[in-house]
């Protein structure tokens, strides 16, 4: 592991510039010589990094050296045989990881609680796409994954399935039996997909959920931007064992990634792996201990409740704390309003949702950084509990239970696949005049990105209802061409 300490592709682009080449080539600002004021003023020492596609700094759609090396770093970081460097983020992995596995009308086994890219991936693939039942938590509002019954009783349904996608963990956090899931698929010779977007830091602390390639899942796509060290839009993706045809995973990421990838993105991927081979466990410990601390800070704060493991144990296997999930509900509050008064203390949350919020605790956050939402939500708590603020503010609307608004996704019909569906003629009618209709487009909310239909679904009853409460709670969908939802597209019939 002593290769851990070095930083291959970093030193090959530092070297590069400490040649003073005279470029004729790509970019145009040549250098940063001719960029504009401003964006010289912002990248500033950075800006010379970013360079054309040339032959003495490797090539990400078929690398062979210092841009190799640093993958296979990263591949042996985390128990690999493989690894793919992304700058279109994840997004462009799940899609890879699909069509490098599935082809037209081939089956692949899914969750509804799947991210958009998932139903991109199976209209670029021409998969069919299978729905696993998921559980769901009421009282919280959010999906717990598949159980390994259903997983298993998906897979026995449908021998003809070549792979089945997971998400572990989710954005909340919660993981499924991923062990045993993964192991029950390979004995059906299935292959396990696994998005693991929010998951790359989780190797590194004992009190973590294990993670997805240590648990023997085939490909495994992680956005390191999400929790770890890179910048936004940089993703790997992990791939082990002899069920994969690595080839064909190449060509397809290939087909997926610019052939003009910024080098400043790819160092980026390159420093995070390093940082947390060298110091990534006293990090990650660090960030478990700052989300245990405020878990328990909160617990403190009158009106304010947190999710705990102990409120969904008897239905999944794996928790990552540093996901954490504040519920106002005690104090009356919506989501929406109590994400409005934490931006009043200058708080962002992640997530908004039903009575709570979410916030991701990472290796970028401090003492300082806890402390402050703290003190945000005891301020909002003190605030509410207040007599003239509840007098004049909280209304019987805000204390009815808002779960059942966020949560439960309307349950998949696929009638035509998802390409087959895209590529068909349309027609736009009114929303109240779909029902029964199958979709032309997808439509998800963001965040978390979770279709409540997708292209080539039936547009049932529920998902009408899912979609006028979304209205009525001010969300925006996104995929949708009318953006107010009063008409959307179908196929025609």
């Amino acid at each position: 592991m002593s290769n851990q300490e070095r930083m291959p592709f970093v030193e090959a682009l530092e070297s590069y510039k400490k040649q003073h080449f005279v470029p004729f080539h790509t970019p145009g600002h040549k250098i940063g010589v001719e960029a504009p004021q401003l964006l010289k003023d912002w990248m500033g020492p950075a800006l010379p990094y970013d360079l054309g596609v040339m032959y003495a700094l490797d090539d990400l759609h078929e690398p062979e050296g210092e841009l190799k090396e640093a993958q296979d770093l990263t591949a042996q970081l985390y128990g690999a045989d493989h690894c793919w460097f992304s700058i279109n983020g994840t997004t462009a992995l799940i899609e890879a990881m699909i069509m490098g596995t599935v082809g037209p009308d081939e089956t692949i086994i899914i969750p509804r609680e799947a991210h958009r890219s998932v139903i991109s991936g199976l209209v670029l693939s021409g998969a069919k796409p299978i729905y696993m039942d998921c559980q769901f938590d009421a009282r919280w509002g959010i999906p717990l994954g598949v159980s390994l019954e259903d997983a298993v009783k998906t897979m026995d349904a449908h021998p003809e399935a070549k792979a089945i996608l997971l998400v572990y963990p989710n954005y909340y956090g919660v993981g499924v039996d991923i062990v045993n899931i993964v192991k029950e698929a390979h004995k059906r010779g299935v292959i396990v997909l696994v998005d693991e977007a929010h998951g790359p830091h989780l190797p590194f602390s004992k009190n973590l959920p294990i993670e997805a390639i240590a648990a023997g899942a085939d490909l495994v796509a992680q956005s390191t931007h999400k929790s770890v060290g890179s910048l936004t839009q940089t993703s790997w993706l992990l791939g082990q064992g002899e069920r994969l045809n690595k080839r064909r995973i190449t060509q397809m990421h290939q087909m997926l990634q610019s052939t003009s990838p910024n080098y400043i993105f790819l160092a980026s991927l390159d420093m995070a792996r390093h940082q947390l081979a060298t110091v990534g466990e006293d990090l990650i410990r660090r960030t478990v201990e700052l989300s245990l601390y405020l878990r328990s800070e909160l617990h403190k704060i009158s009106g304010i409740t947190t999710m705990e493991y102990r409120d969904i144990e008897d239905r999944v296997v794996n928790y990552d704390c540093t996901k954490v999930l504040i519920d106002a509900k005690e104090l009356g509050l919506t989501g929406v309003a109590f994400e409005r008064m934490l931006r009043d203390h200058r708080i962002e949350v992640e997530l908004v949702q039903a009575h709570h919020v979410l916030v991701l605790i990472t290796i970028g956050d401090t003492k300082e950084s806890i402390t402050a939402l703290i003190q945000a939500v005891q301020a909002i708590s003190d605030t509410v509990l207040s007599t003239s603020y509840k007098s004049n503010n909280i209304k019987d609307e805000n204390l009815q239970n808002l779960s059942k608004h966020s949560a439960v996704l309307p349950e998949p019909i696929v009638r035509v696949t998802p390409r087959n569906a895209m590529y068909a003629n349309r027609e736009q009618v009114r929303l109240q005049d779909a029902l029964h209709r199958i979709a032309g487009e997808t439509i998800a909310y963001y965040p978390p990105g979770i279709p409540c239909v997708a292209v080539g679904e039936v547009i049932s009853e529920s998902v009408l209802q899912y979609i006028e409460k979304r209205k009525a709670l001010g969300y925006v969908p996104n995929g949708a061409d009318d953006m107010t939802l009063e008409t959307i597209w179908v196929l025609q019939e």
